[in-house]
Protein backbone atom coordinates (compact mmCIF):
# COMPACT_ATOMS: atom_id res chain seq x y z
CA UNK A 1 0.00 0.00 0.00
CA UNK A 2 1.33 3.44 -0.91
CA UNK A 3 2.03 6.00 1.80
CA UNK A 4 -0.56 8.31 0.28
CA UNK A 5 -3.24 5.63 0.33
CA UNK A 6 -2.26 4.63 3.87
CA UNK A 7 -2.52 8.24 5.05
CA UNK A 8 -5.92 8.67 3.40
CA UNK A 9 -7.21 5.42 4.88
CA UNK A 10 -6.08 6.45 8.37
CA UNK A 11 -7.71 9.84 7.90
CA UNK A 12 -10.98 8.40 6.61
CA UNK A 13 -11.16 5.93 9.50
CA UNK A 14 -10.50 8.66 12.04
CA UNK A 15 -12.90 11.16 10.45
CA UNK A 16 -15.73 8.66 10.31
CA UNK A 17 -15.37 6.91 13.64
CA UNK A 18 -13.16 8.80 16.10
CA UNK A 19 -13.16 12.53 15.51
CA UNK A 20 -16.35 13.15 17.50
CA UNK A 21 -14.70 11.73 20.63
CA UNK A 22 -11.40 13.50 20.02
CA UNK A 23 -11.94 16.39 22.44
CA UNK A 24 -12.89 13.98 25.23
CA UNK A 25 -10.18 11.36 24.70
CA UNK A 26 -7.25 13.13 23.03
CA UNK A 27 -5.17 13.49 26.22
CA UNK A 28 -5.29 9.78 27.03
CA UNK A 29 -2.28 7.70 26.00
CA UNK A 30 -3.41 4.08 26.17
CA UNK A 31 0.01 2.76 25.15
CA UNK A 32 1.73 1.90 21.85
CA UNK A 33 -0.01 -1.47 21.47
CA UNK A 34 -3.53 -0.18 22.08
CA UNK A 35 -5.78 1.60 19.62
CA UNK A 36 -5.23 5.33 19.88
CA UNK A 37 -7.79 8.07 20.35
CA UNK A 38 -5.73 10.48 18.21
CA UNK A 39 -5.31 10.33 14.45
CA UNK A 40 -1.55 9.50 14.33
CA UNK A 41 -1.40 11.32 10.99
CA UNK A 42 1.51 13.55 12.01
CA UNK A 43 4.28 11.58 10.20
CA UNK A 44 2.36 12.11 6.95
CA UNK A 45 1.40 15.73 7.66
CA UNK A 46 5.01 16.63 8.51
CA UNK A 47 6.04 15.52 5.01
CA UNK A 48 2.83 16.84 3.48
CA UNK A 49 1.84 13.49 2.08
CA UNK A 50 -1.44 14.84 3.34
CA UNK A 51 -1.52 18.52 4.26
CA UNK A 52 -2.98 20.48 7.16
CA UNK A 53 -5.18 22.39 4.72
CA UNK A 54 -6.41 19.20 3.06
CA UNK A 55 -7.61 17.93 6.44
CA UNK A 56 -9.46 21.19 7.11
CA UNK A 57 -10.99 21.13 3.63
CA UNK A 58 -12.18 17.54 4.11
CA UNK A 59 -13.73 18.34 7.48
CA UNK A 60 -15.66 21.26 6.03
CA UNK A 61 -16.57 19.90 2.60
CA UNK A 62 -16.15 16.13 2.38
CA UNK A 63 -17.13 14.74 5.76
CA UNK A 64 -19.14 17.76 6.96
CA UNK A 65 -18.43 16.88 10.58
CA UNK A 66 -20.72 18.76 12.95
CA UNK A 67 -18.40 19.59 15.84
CA UNK A 68 -14.72 19.15 14.90
CA UNK A 69 -13.63 22.34 16.70
CA UNK A 70 -10.93 20.81 18.93
CA UNK A 71 -9.37 18.72 16.17
CA UNK A 72 -9.33 21.68 13.77
CA UNK A 73 -7.73 23.78 16.51
CA UNK A 74 -4.98 21.18 16.95
CA UNK A 75 -4.34 21.15 13.20
CA UNK A 76 -3.96 24.90 13.33
CA UNK A 77 -1.48 24.66 16.20
CA UNK A 78 0.86 23.06 13.64
CA UNK A 79 0.20 25.89 11.18
CA UNK A 80 0.67 28.45 13.95
CA UNK A 81 4.00 26.97 15.09
CA UNK A 82 5.28 27.09 11.52
CA UNK A 83 4.16 30.67 11.07
CA UNK A 84 5.54 31.76 14.43
CA UNK A 85 8.98 30.46 13.49
CA UNK A 86 8.82 31.82 9.94
CA UNK A 87 8.24 35.22 11.52
CA UNK A 88 11.20 34.62 13.85
CA UNK A 89 13.77 32.46 12.00
CA UNK A 90 16.45 33.51 14.48
CA UNK A 91 14.89 31.10 17.00
CA UNK A 92 16.06 28.19 14.84
CA UNK A 93 19.49 29.74 14.29
CA UNK A 94 19.97 30.28 18.02
CA UNK A 95 18.92 26.69 18.71
CA UNK A 96 21.13 25.10 16.09
CA UNK A 97 24.20 27.19 16.93
CA UNK A 98 24.16 26.66 20.72
CA UNK A 99 27.51 25.00 21.55
CA UNK A 100 28.18 25.72 25.22
CA UNK A 101 25.61 23.63 27.05
CA UNK A 102 26.56 22.52 30.56
CA UNK A 103 25.07 19.26 31.83
CA UNK A 104 25.75 15.94 33.53
CA UNK A 105 27.06 13.82 30.65
CA UNK A 106 26.63 10.54 32.53
CA UNK A 107 23.01 11.35 33.33
CA UNK A 108 22.41 12.35 29.71
CA UNK A 109 23.72 8.97 28.52
CA UNK A 110 21.47 7.16 30.98
CA UNK A 111 18.51 9.27 29.84
CA UNK A 112 18.90 8.62 26.10
CA UNK A 113 19.34 4.90 26.78
CA UNK A 114 16.29 4.64 29.04
CA UNK A 115 18.38 3.78 32.06
CA UNK A 116 17.28 6.38 34.64
CA UNK A 117 15.64 5.76 38.01
CA UNK A 118 12.29 6.79 36.50
CA UNK A 119 10.55 3.74 35.05
CA UNK A 120 7.88 5.79 33.26
CA UNK A 121 10.51 7.91 31.51
CA UNK A 122 12.55 4.84 30.56
CA UNK A 123 9.49 3.28 28.93
CA UNK A 124 8.95 6.41 26.83
CA UNK A 125 12.56 6.33 25.61
CA UNK A 126 12.19 2.71 24.52
CA UNK A 127 8.81 3.41 22.91
CA UNK A 128 10.22 6.36 20.98
CA UNK A 129 13.15 4.33 19.65
CA UNK A 130 10.98 1.36 18.73
CA UNK A 131 7.99 3.13 17.19
CA UNK A 132 9.49 6.52 16.19
CA UNK A 133 6.38 8.11 17.65
CA UNK A 134 5.01 9.29 20.99
CA UNK A 135 1.52 10.50 21.88
CA UNK A 136 1.44 14.29 22.17
CA UNK A 137 0.58 14.27 25.88
CA UNK A 138 3.44 11.87 26.50
CA UNK A 139 5.79 14.20 24.64
CA UNK A 140 4.83 16.92 27.12
CA UNK A 141 5.44 14.59 30.07
CA UNK A 142 8.74 13.52 28.53
CA UNK A 143 9.97 17.08 27.94
CA UNK A 144 8.88 18.21 31.41
CA UNK A 145 10.68 15.26 33.02
CA UNK A 146 13.80 15.89 30.93
CA UNK A 147 13.99 19.59 31.86
CA UNK A 148 12.61 19.84 35.40
CA UNK A 149 13.24 16.40 36.91
CA UNK A 150 16.48 15.28 35.26
CA UNK A 151 17.70 18.86 34.83
CA UNK A 152 19.03 18.32 31.31
CA UNK A 153 19.19 21.08 28.65
CA UNK A 154 15.98 21.34 26.67
CA UNK A 155 18.00 21.71 23.46
CA UNK A 156 19.40 18.18 23.85
CA UNK A 157 15.90 16.83 24.43
CA UNK A 158 14.60 18.53 21.29
CA UNK A 159 17.50 17.06 19.30
CA UNK A 160 16.77 13.62 20.77
CA UNK A 161 13.20 13.90 19.48
CA UNK A 162 14.42 15.08 16.07
CA UNK A 163 16.65 12.01 15.86
CA UNK A 164 13.91 9.45 16.45
CA UNK A 165 10.53 10.94 15.51
CA UNK A 166 9.05 10.23 12.08
CA UNK A 167 7.20 13.54 12.48
CA UNK A 168 10.17 15.63 13.65
CA UNK A 169 8.86 18.88 12.22
CA UNK A 170 11.29 21.73 12.89
CA UNK A 171 8.71 24.21 14.17
CA UNK A 172 6.34 21.93 16.10
CA UNK A 173 9.10 20.00 17.85
CA UNK A 174 11.38 22.92 18.67
CA UNK A 175 8.66 25.32 19.81
CA UNK A 176 6.85 22.65 21.84
CA UNK A 177 10.03 22.03 23.83
CA UNK A 178 10.38 25.79 24.33
CA UNK A 179 6.75 25.92 25.48
CA UNK A 180 7.25 23.17 28.07
CA UNK A 181 10.39 24.92 29.32
CA UNK A 182 8.67 28.27 29.78
CA UNK A 183 10.46 30.10 26.97
CA UNK A 184 7.62 30.22 24.46
CA UNK A 185 5.00 31.66 26.81
CA UNK A 186 7.14 33.62 29.24
CA UNK A 187 7.03 32.27 32.77
CA UNK A 188 4.56 29.47 32.02
CA UNK A 189 6.23 26.11 32.45
CA UNK A 190 4.54 22.76 31.90
CA UNK A 191 4.70 20.65 35.05
CA UNK A 192 2.54 17.58 35.65
CA UNK A 193 1.41 15.70 38.73
CA UNK A 194 1.42 12.00 39.58
CA UNK A 195 -2.41 12.01 39.39
CA UNK A 196 -2.28 13.53 35.90
CA UNK A 197 0.19 10.86 34.79
CA UNK A 198 -1.87 8.06 36.31
CA UNK A 199 -5.18 9.25 34.85
CA UNK A 200 -4.08 10.01 31.31
CA UNK A 201 -1.81 6.98 31.01
CA UNK A 202 -4.88 4.92 31.85
CA UNK A 203 -3.21 3.72 35.09
CA UNK A 204 -0.16 2.36 33.28
CA UNK A 205 2.13 4.61 35.31
CA UNK A 206 1.59 5.08 39.03
CA UNK A 207 4.12 7.01 41.10
CA UNK A 208 3.72 8.56 44.51
CA UNK A 209 5.05 11.98 43.58
CA UNK A 210 6.65 13.82 40.68
CA UNK A 211 9.72 15.65 41.95
CA UNK A 212 10.82 18.73 40.00
CA UNK A 213 13.81 21.02 40.37
CA UNK A 214 13.43 24.80 40.59
CA UNK A 215 14.60 25.63 37.07
CA UNK A 216 13.76 28.86 35.29
CA UNK A 217 14.89 29.17 31.68
CA UNK A 218 15.67 32.55 30.21
CA UNK A 219 16.46 33.86 26.75
CA UNK A 220 19.30 36.35 26.55
CA UNK A 221 18.53 37.70 23.07
CA UNK A 222 15.43 39.51 21.88
CA UNK A 223 13.95 37.67 18.90
CA UNK A 224 13.13 40.15 16.12
CA UNK A 225 10.18 39.78 13.77
CA UNK A 226 11.19 39.35 10.14
CA UNK A 227 9.06 39.64 6.99
CA UNK A 228 11.32 38.34 4.21
CA UNK A 229 9.14 35.29 3.66
CA UNK A 230 6.17 37.43 2.54
CA UNK A 231 8.05 38.61 -0.55
CA UNK A 232 7.53 35.17 -2.14
CA UNK A 233 4.71 33.42 -3.95
CA UNK A 234 4.01 30.12 -5.73
CA UNK A 235 4.64 31.27 -9.34
CA UNK A 236 7.48 29.58 -11.29
CA UNK A 237 10.43 31.83 -12.08
CA UNK A 238 12.88 29.46 -13.78
CA UNK A 239 13.02 26.21 -15.77
CA UNK A 240 14.35 23.98 -13.01
CA UNK A 241 13.17 23.16 -9.51
CA UNK A 242 14.57 21.79 -6.25
CA UNK A 243 12.39 19.95 -3.73
CA UNK A 244 12.92 18.39 -0.34
CA UNK A 245 11.26 15.50 1.44
CA UNK A 246 9.12 17.61 3.78
CA UNK A 247 6.72 18.85 1.10
CA UNK A 248 5.51 15.99 -1.09
CA UNK A 249 1.87 17.00 -1.50
CA UNK A 250 1.00 15.28 -4.75
CA UNK A 251 -2.42 16.88 -5.25
CA UNK A 252 -1.05 20.43 -5.31
CA UNK A 253 2.21 19.64 -7.11
CA UNK A 254 1.04 17.33 -9.89
CA UNK A 255 0.13 20.26 -12.17
CA UNK A 256 3.16 22.37 -11.26
CA UNK A 257 6.07 19.93 -11.60
CA UNK A 258 5.56 18.89 -15.26
CA UNK A 259 6.05 22.53 -16.30
CA UNK A 260 9.74 22.32 -15.33
CA UNK A 261 12.51 20.90 -17.50
CA UNK A 262 13.96 19.14 -14.52
CA UNK A 263 12.97 18.68 -10.88
CA UNK A 264 15.66 17.65 -8.40
CA UNK A 265 14.58 16.21 -5.08
CA UNK A 266 17.05 16.16 -2.22
CA UNK A 267 17.17 14.10 0.96
CA UNK A 268 19.98 15.24 3.21
CA UNK A 269 22.18 12.53 4.66
CA UNK A 270 23.49 12.72 8.19
CA UNK A 271 26.80 14.10 6.98
CA UNK A 272 24.92 17.16 5.67
CA UNK A 273 22.72 17.55 8.75
CA UNK A 274 23.34 19.58 11.86
CA UNK A 275 21.13 17.16 13.82
CA UNK A 276 21.75 13.49 13.04
CA UNK A 277 18.73 11.27 12.39
CA UNK A 278 18.29 7.59 13.21
CA UNK A 279 18.50 5.00 10.44
CA UNK A 280 14.77 4.32 10.79
CA UNK A 281 13.85 7.98 10.27
CA UNK A 282 16.15 8.33 7.26
CA UNK A 283 14.69 5.16 5.76
CA UNK A 284 11.14 6.43 6.30
CA UNK A 285 12.02 9.66 4.51
CA UNK A 286 13.75 7.80 1.69
CA UNK A 287 10.73 5.56 1.16
CA UNK A 288 8.47 8.62 0.94
CA UNK A 289 10.78 10.23 -1.63
CA UNK A 290 11.09 7.07 -3.73
CA UNK A 291 7.32 6.73 -3.94
CA UNK A 292 6.92 10.38 -4.94
CA UNK A 293 9.58 10.24 -7.68
CA UNK A 294 7.74 7.38 -9.38
CA UNK A 295 4.80 9.70 -10.11
CA UNK A 296 6.74 11.96 -12.51
CA UNK A 297 8.95 11.59 -15.57
CA UNK A 298 10.98 14.73 -14.91
CA UNK A 299 11.59 14.31 -11.16
CA UNK A 300 14.92 12.85 -10.11
CA UNK A 301 16.35 12.26 -6.67
CA UNK A 302 19.97 13.29 -6.54
CA UNK A 303 22.62 13.06 -3.87
CA UNK A 304 23.08 16.49 -2.26
CA UNK A 305 26.80 16.20 -3.09
CA UNK A 306 25.84 16.07 -6.78
CA UNK A 307 23.81 19.28 -6.72
CA UNK A 308 26.72 21.45 -7.83
CA UNK A 309 27.34 19.24 -10.87
CA UNK A 310 23.64 19.01 -11.73
CA UNK A 311 23.33 22.80 -11.65
CA UNK A 312 26.68 23.50 -13.29
CA UNK A 313 25.24 25.52 -16.17
CA UNK A 314 22.13 26.69 -14.37
CA UNK A 315 22.23 30.02 -12.56
CA UNK A 316 18.57 30.39 -11.64
CA UNK A 317 16.44 27.75 -9.98
CA UNK A 318 13.19 27.57 -8.01
CA UNK A 319 12.69 25.65 -4.78
CA UNK A 320 9.53 24.44 -3.11
CA UNK A 321 10.19 26.35 0.09
CA UNK A 322 10.94 23.78 2.82
CA UNK A 323 10.48 26.13 5.77
CA UNK A 324 12.93 27.21 8.43
CA UNK A 325 15.12 24.25 9.35
CA UNK A 326 17.79 21.87 8.11
CA UNK A 327 16.74 21.83 4.45
CA UNK A 328 16.60 25.58 4.09
CA UNK A 329 19.95 25.98 5.88
CA UNK A 330 21.47 23.58 3.36
CA UNK A 331 20.13 25.36 0.29
CA UNK A 332 20.99 28.79 1.71
CA UNK A 333 24.61 27.71 2.22
CA UNK A 334 24.68 26.21 -1.28
CA UNK A 335 23.31 29.43 -2.77
CA UNK A 336 25.99 31.54 -1.10
CA UNK A 337 28.83 29.15 -1.91
CA UNK A 338 28.01 28.77 -5.60
CA UNK A 339 26.48 32.18 -6.30
CA UNK A 340 23.13 30.88 -7.57
CA UNK A 341 19.84 32.75 -7.81
CA UNK A 342 17.34 30.61 -5.97
CA UNK A 343 13.67 31.58 -5.78
CA UNK A 344 11.38 30.36 -3.01
CA UNK A 345 7.98 29.06 -4.04
CA UNK A 346 5.74 29.44 -1.00
CA UNK A 347 2.16 28.26 -0.85
CA UNK A 348 -0.59 30.88 -0.72
CA UNK A 349 -2.33 29.22 2.24
CA UNK A 350 0.91 29.26 4.21
CA UNK A 351 1.62 32.92 3.53
CA UNK A 352 -1.95 33.88 4.38
CA UNK A 353 -2.01 31.90 7.65
CA UNK A 354 1.50 32.81 8.81
CA UNK A 355 0.80 36.54 8.80
CA UNK A 356 -1.58 35.93 11.73
CA UNK A 357 1.10 34.06 13.74
CA UNK A 358 3.13 37.03 14.90
CA UNK A 359 1.72 36.97 18.44
CA UNK A 360 0.14 34.33 20.68
CA UNK A 361 -2.03 31.43 19.55
CA UNK A 362 -5.25 32.95 20.85
CA UNK A 363 -4.75 35.97 18.61
CA UNK A 364 -4.08 33.55 15.75
CA UNK A 365 -7.18 31.53 16.68
CA UNK A 366 -9.41 34.57 16.11
CA UNK A 367 -8.41 34.45 12.44
CA UNK A 368 -8.99 30.73 11.84
CA UNK A 369 -12.37 31.42 10.13
CA UNK A 370 -10.55 33.69 7.61
CA UNK A 371 -7.93 31.00 6.98
CA UNK A 372 -10.65 28.36 6.54
CA UNK A 373 -12.34 30.55 3.97
CA UNK A 374 -9.07 31.00 2.08
CA UNK A 375 -8.50 27.22 2.08
CA UNK A 376 -11.96 26.50 0.68
CA UNK A 377 -11.60 29.19 -1.98
CA UNK A 378 -8.21 27.87 -3.12
CA UNK A 379 -9.41 24.29 -3.28
CA UNK A 380 -12.45 25.33 -5.32
CA UNK A 381 -10.35 27.49 -7.65
CA UNK A 382 -7.76 24.80 -8.29
CA UNK A 383 -10.26 21.92 -8.33
CA UNK A 384 -8.16 19.65 -6.11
Amino acid sequence: MSFLLKAKNIWEEFAKYKINDYAKLRNFDFGPNTESSVSKLSPFVTHRIISEYELVHDIKSKYKIKNPTKFVEEIFWRVYWKGWMENRPKVWQNFISEKNLKYDHELYERAINGNTELDFFNSWVLELKKHNYLHNHTRMWFASTWIFNLGLPWQLGAKFFFKYLFDGDAASNLLSWRWVGGLQTKGKQYLFSSSNLRKFSNNRFTVEKIINKQIFLEESDQIPLEDEIYKNNMYPKSDNLIMFENDLHLATLKNLLPSYKKVFILLLKNEQRQIKLSEAVLKFKQDLVSEFVEQFDNVEQIDPHSLEISLKNINEIDIIYPGVGENYDFITDFKKLHNKNIFNLVRDEDLFAWKFAKKGFFKFKENIPKINQRILENYAKNNF
